[in-house]
C-alpha cells in the first residue's frame, strides 16, 4: 500500500553510513574520465544490450560501436553473467571497441528481495552485491533495479519494507561510489505518478545525500497508464538514466518497439527529459539482429536531439517543434480536439516562456471545438484565454503570424458574444482562421 505524502511511517529511514563520502551528481558525471567517451554534460543516444537480445552480451560492444554507439547499458541476463571474470571480459571488449558503460541493469528475477522465501532474499542480495562490483569494475556510475514486484509489497507493511530495502541497497551502492536507480516498470512498485510521488517524498528524508535516483522509461509509463510527463516531473532532478522504447497502444503486442515505430510523442518527451537530465539516452527497444531498424531509429531521434540542444535564448527564433507543427496541421484541418492532445505534450515538455504560446494556440482550438458543439460559454472562455496568451508573442513567433491569428480569432469571439448562448448555431464556422506561417497567403478552409 502506498502511503500519502504525509504518512509518518516513512520518516527517519536512512541508509547505513557509507565507508566513503557519497559522490555528488557532477562527480558521477565525470567518473572514470580516463575511459573512452566518458565526456558528460550533453544529451545523446546510447544503447542497451537488451535491445540486441538474444545477441550474446559479450558481442554487444563491437556491434554497438559499428553502429556509432559509444555509451552502453549492459543488461545482465543470467546468474552466470554476474561472475567477475565475465565482467572483466566485457570491460576489455568495451575498451577495444571504444565504448563506455554508463549503466548496469540488474536481472530482475534474480533480485526478488521482498518475498517470504528467505533463501531467495539471501541469494538475491549476494547477486546484487556482485552487480555492484560489476558496475565498479566497468566504471559504470549507475545501477538499474526494477525494485519490488507489486505483489511482493501488497501487504500492510509492504511499502515500508520496500523503502527499507531501497535504503539498504542504496547505501551498498554508495559504498562503492555508484548510484542506485529505480525504474518505473509497469508491473513493479513505482509504476504510477502517485507511487513515484510518494517515493520521491520518502527519498527527501531517507536519502538527503542523493545517492538514490531514477531510471525514467516513458514506454513503461504508457504501459502503466501513467502520464509520462507527470511521472517525469514526479521524479524531478533525481533522474540519472533514461530508457527509450516505443509502443502502439491500439495494437496488442506491439511493445518494446524502437523510438519512432509507435505512438509516443518523442519530440515533446525528449524536450522534457532534456530539461532535467544530461547524459546518454539508452535505446532499449528490441531489434534482435535487424540492425537496420536501429539505424532508422537513430536517424529519427538524432535530429530532434540536435534541435533541442541548439535551442536559442529567444525561443521565437527557433524552428517549430514537430509536435507543435503537427498540432497546427490538425488545427487547420478543423481537428481541434486532436490538436489539443498533440500540442499539450509540447506544452508539458517546454519550460521556457514560449510554452504560453503553445497553450494559447491549443486553447483557441478548444474554443472553436466548443463553438462548433454549440457551447457558447465554453467557446467564449477558451477563446478569451487563448487570445490573451498568444497576444504576448506578436507579431510573429516561431514563424507563425501570431498577429493575424489573434485578430481573426478575436473577430470570431466578438461574433460569438454578439450572438449569445441561444443563437450560437447561427455563427459562421467558415470564419475560423488558419494558423499561417509568416509571409504566406491565407486560403479558404
Amino acid at each position: 500500500m502506498v502511503p500519502s505524502a504525509s504518512d509518518p511511517s516513512r520518516r527517519g529511514i536512512r541508509p547505513r553510513t557509507s565507508r566513503h563520502r557519497p559522490m555528488s551528481r557532477s562527480e558521477y558525471d565525470t567518473l572514470d574520465s580516463d575511459r573512452p567517451h566518458a565526456a558528460a554534460g550533453n544529451i545523446r543516444l546510447g544503447l542497451s544490450s537488451g535491445a540486441l537480445y538474444p545477441t550474446p552480451t559479450d558481442e554487444v560492444p563491437a556491434l554497438a560501436a559499428r553502429h556509432g554507439f559509444r555509451d552502453l547499458e549492459i543488461m545482465l541476463q543470467t546468474p552466470g553473467e554476474y561472475d567477475p571474470g565475465f565482467a572483466r571480459m566485457i570491460d576489455q571488449r568495451c575498451r577495444d571497441a571504444g565504448c563506455r558503460v554508463h549503466s548496469v541493469h540488474l536481472w530482475h528475477d534474480a533480485h526478488r528481495l521482498l518475498t517470504p522465501y528467505a533463501r531467495r532474499t539471501r541469494e538475491g542480495l549476494a547477486l546484487f552485491d556482485r552487480g555492484i562490483e560489476w558496475a565498479a569494475l566497468l566504471g559504470a556510475p549507475i545501477l538499474v533495479w526494477h525494485g519490488a514486484n507489486k505483489q511482493d509489497i501488497a501487504t500492510p507493511d509492504g511499502w515500508q519494507r520496500f523503502l527499507d530495502a531501497v535504503a539498504e541497497r542504496g547505501a551498498a551502492c554508495a559504498a562503492a561510489n555508484r548510484m542506485l536507480t529505480l525504474e518505473n516498470v509497469s508491473w513493479c512498485a513505482l509504476a504510477t505518478v502517485r507511487e513515484v510521488s510518494a517515493f520521491s517524498a520518502a527519498l527527501e528524508t531517507m536519502d538527503p545525500d542523493r545517492v538514490i535516483g531514477y531510471t525514467f522509461d516513458p514506454f513503461q509509463a504508457a504501459e502503466a497508464g501513467a502520464n509520462p510527463f507527470m511521472l517525469l516531473a514526479a521524479m524531478g532532478n533525481r533522474v540519472a538514466n533514461v530508457h527509450l522504447s516505443d509502443l502502439r497502444q491500439a495494437t496488442p503486442g506491439a511493445r518494446h518497439l524502437l523510438p519512432g515505430e509507435g505512438d509516443l510523442p518523442w519530440s515533446a518527451l525528449l524536450r522534457a527529459v532534456h530539461a532535467i537530465y544530461q547524459g546518454p539516452l539508452m535505446i532499449e527497444g528490441v531489434v534482435a539482429s535487424d540492425l537496420h531498424r536501429l539505424d532508422q531509429s537513430r536517424a529519427f531521434i538524432e535530429p530532434m536531439l540536435e534541435s533541442i540542444t541548439n535551442q536559442r535564448e529567444d525561443a521565437c527564433c527557433d524552428a517549430l517543434p514537430p509536435g507543435v507543427r503537427e498540432g497546427i496541421r490538425l488545427f487547420n484541418a478543423g481537428q481541434f480536439y486532436a490538436c489539443h492532445e498533440v500540442i499539450e505534450h509540447e506544452w508539458h515538455a517546454e519550460r521556457r516562456p514560449i510554452r504560453r504560446l503553445y497553450q494559447g494556440i491549443l486553447q483557441i482550438g478548444v474554443g472553436f471545438h466548443h463553438a462548433l458543439a454549440g457551447n457558447q460559454r465554453g467557446a467564449r472562455l477558451l477563446l478569451q484565454d487563448g487570445i490573451e496568451k498568444v497576444s504576448d508573442f506578436l507579431p510573429v513567433c516561431l514563424g507563425i503570424e501570431t498577429d493575424l491569428l489573434v485578430s481573426q480569432a478575436r473577430s470570431c469571439l466578438d461574433r460569438l458574444i454578439e450572438l449569445g448562448p441561444d443563437r450560437v448555431q447561427a455563427w459562421d464556422a467558415s470564419s475560423i482562421p488558419r494558423i499561417m506561417p509568416f509571409g504566406t497567403e491565407d486560403t479558404p478552409r
